[in-house]
Order: structure tokens, then C-alpha cells, then sequence
């Protein structure tokens, strides 16, 4: 499980040495923050190593798990991704990474031992309830995108914190130039990282379904965009859910994210500052996966428009899993016909100025006419 120490260097050197002008420069909160996590960090992965080590020794048998028909789901930020994602979580024959397994526990050892705990936990009371509700409650507080806590469903990209690659980093480490290969991701990441980066994520995965009984393994993350060729290399059999939205609703939440991530951690000196790098990243997360996933056979790739999404749930989940040959059980139609009563009253609350971020509607619309050609959207005029 090889570490990719020359973007771990890189990103120390831009942190505390090429900072300057940008949305991390280093103010005194950011210092803070990158100091903890530079200490904090070694700790935390010799700790995981360690468990990685003895799921070898104690449970061999991980190794030969079978990772059959995985499901990625792709598309920009602000898609409607985490509610796909959510809604298929929740047939009961399906499994994600939740918050406290991508951070505490990705190997088997881990998840045992922490379920443990949780019985004599429930033993003398469940005291552990009121830590993790304090947890999710003061995370709730912070969350700018969705419901974020310790057992919700999330990225897996972020599993790659662990080896110190791809493009989430950006949250953490605002220098679009340390990671702008990772926007390319199948055309511009040598072949070897690739190679070191999805035998990762195959461990990973492969623990994860042997913790989980086998179930149907669900992925959900944008940044998973520009690897589907990479993807599909490593995963013949695996379906692909491509999400699109409206472009004047993506740039300016995706822009609103990235605002939010900086000023989480760090101290920027203005509101908004990667507008052109989110508009680089958009235009080839929606080109690109399209462009390969379409060459497919038709019962592995569907594209999913979002306003069809959340207009009828029900009906893009039934779509879905008769173009990929699965079967909605009973109990899963039942949670269906709820969602689908929800969704009639949902109403986002985000509220964008285009005019703060520097942008108009009318540039929006001249760089991404082409999406909305293409994909057969509403017309962004």
C-alpha cells in the first residue's frame, strides 16, 4: 500500500512556503489547522497501517472477496449525488462507507473492534449515544452541503486521504496547480500512480464488502469523474450512474462548496477564489465521463438528469435498476413510495449572487452551452 510521499512533500512545501496570494496563505487560524495536521497525520496512519497489517494475519480470507457489479455514481458537485447515493443506500442489499468507517475503521480489524466496544457500550447504558449525538450535532452546525455524522453515508474518494492522492485534497489545500492532474484524471495521472491508487481502493473496497456480508457496494463521488476509463479497467462488470444537472445551479454551488471549504480551514482574504477552477474541472466532468461511458454495453452506464431525480425518486430508482438488471425488493419499494412523498416538498434553501463570485449568468451560459446541448437539459437562457 504505497504512500505518494512526492505530493505529500509538495503539499507541505506549497502550505508553508508558496502560500502567499492565495486561499491558503497563512494567517494564524490556517497555521493552526496545518500544523495539527501534519502532526496529527503519521499518527493516524501508522494506526491504520497497523490494522491493515493484522487483517492479513487474522482474516486472510478478506483478500478473496468478490467485488461484483459495484456501483459508481459520478457527475460534478451539487449534482444531486448524496441524495442518489442516500436513496440507494437504502435497500438493505447495498452498503456504503460511512463517515466513522472511511476515518476510524477501513480495515476489517477496525470494524470489529470498534463494534465491539459498541456492544459493551449498549451493556452499561449506551453512553457512547450521547458522545456521538454531541458529534453529530456540532458537525450538523458547521455542514455546508449535506447531512454530515459519524453513521451517514459518504465520498469514498476520501478513502485516498490515506495514501495522500486525488483531487479532494483541494479542500484542504487550495493550490489548483498541486492537484490539476487529478481534474484529467485518466489522461494526465501517470500509469503507475494509477496502478498504486486503484490496487488501494480494490483493498479497501474488498474489506469493506467482507465486513458487509458481500452486499452490492454502492460508490458515490464527483472526483470519480475523470477515472471512469480508470474505474472500468479495474472493475469490467461495474454499473456507472452519470448525474447531470443544470449548469447555472452547479457552478455557483460548487463555487459556494469551495468557498466554504477555504474559509473552514483557512483564512482567506476574499469570499470566493477557485471560480476558475471549478469552471475548469465542470466543463471536463461533464464532457468526459459521458464521452467514455457511453461506449459501454447498455445494461452497465444510464445518465440521470437531476430535475428527474427529485421531481420521481421512485421513478429514476425503478429506471435504474431495470437498465442494470436488479431487483427492487418489497421492503426497498415500500422506503421508495416515502421518499417519493418527501421529495414533493422539498425546496432547496441555496441562494447565490453570481455578481459576488465574479461571475454572470450570461457567461455561465456561453461557456456551457455545450452541456446543455448535449445532454438535452433545459436551456440555460
Amino acid at each position: 500500500m504505497r504512500f505518494n510521499l512526492k505530493l505529500y512533500l509538495e503539499t507541505i512545501q506549497y502550505t508553508f512556503f508558496k502560500s502567499e496570494g492565495t486561499p491558503g496563505r497563512l494567517s494564524p487560524k490556517r497555521l493552526l489547522i496545518v500544523l495539527f495536521i501534519f502532526i496529527f497525520y503519521p499518527f493516524w496512519q501508522l494506526s491504520l497501517r497497523a490494522a491493515y497489517m493484522m487483517d492479513n494475519l487474522f482474516y486472510p480470507d478478506h483478500q478473496d472477496q468478490e467485488v461484483k457489479e459495484p456501483v459508481f455514481i459520478v457527475g460534478n458537485f451539487r449534482s444531486g449525488t448524496t441524495f442518489l447515493h442516500r436513496l440507494m443506500n437504502k435497500d438493505d442489499r447495498s452498503t456504503s462507507f460511512t463517515s466513522w468507517e472511511l476515518y476510524l475503521a477501513p480495515s476489517v480489524i477496525g470494524r470489529f473492534f470498534y463494534r465491539w466496544l459498541m456492544k459493551i457500550n449498549y451493556g452499561i447504558g449506551n453512553p457512547a449515544q450521547r458522545i456521538i449525538g454531541i458529534f453529530d450535532r456540532i458537525v450538523a452546525k458547521e455542514a455546508y452541503m449535506h447531512k454530515i455524522g459519524l453513521n451517514e453515508a459518504e465520498e469514498d474518494g476520501q478513502v485516498f486521504f490515506h495514501i495522500w492522492s486525488g483531487y479532494d485534497l483541494l479542500a484542504f489545500f487550495p493550490f489548483p496547480k498541486l492537484v490539476k492532474k487529478y481534474i484529467y484524471y485518466d489522461d494526465l495521472v501517470p500509469a503507475e500512480e494509477k496502478e498504486r491508487d486503484m490496487n488501494y481502493y480494490s483493498e479497501i473496497v474488498k474489506k469493506h464488502i467482507y465486513s458487509h456480508g458481500g452486499k452490492r457496494y454502492i460508490s458515490k463521488n464527483p472526483s470519480n469523474s475523470p477515472k471512469v476509463r480508470t474505474l472500468h479497467h479495474h472493475f469490467p462488470d461495474a454499473k456507472f450512474i452519470n448525474l447531470v444537472r443544470n449548469p447555472l445551479q452547479v457552478i455557483p454551488s460548487s463555487i459556494s462548496l469551495y468557498s466554504k471549504h477555504t474559509h473552514t480551514y483557512g483564512d482567506p482574504e476574499t469570499d470566493y477564489s477557485l471560480q476558475e477552477t471549478v469552471i475548469e474541472f465542470s466543463k471536463h466532468w461533464y464532457l468526459y465521463p459521458d464521452q467514455y461511458l457511453k461506449t459501454l454495453p447498455s445494461n452497465q452506464y444510464i445518465r440521470i438528469h437531476y430535475k428527474d431525480l427529485v421531481s420521481d425518486p421512485k421513478g429514476t430508482i425503478q429506471q435504474i435498476y431495470q437498465r442494470f438488471g436488479f431487483e427492487i425488493s418489497p421492503e426497498f419499494n415500500k422506503i421508495l413510495q416515502v421518499e417519493a412523498k418527501k421529495a414533493k416538498s422539498y425546496e432547496s434553501k441555496h441562494k447565490y449572487s453570481l455578481k459576488k463570485m465574479g461571475l454572470s449568468k450570461e457567461r455561465i451560459i456561453r461557456e456551457f452551452k455545450f452541456i446543455t446541448r448535449q445532454a438535452d437539459l433545459d436551456s440555460v437562457d
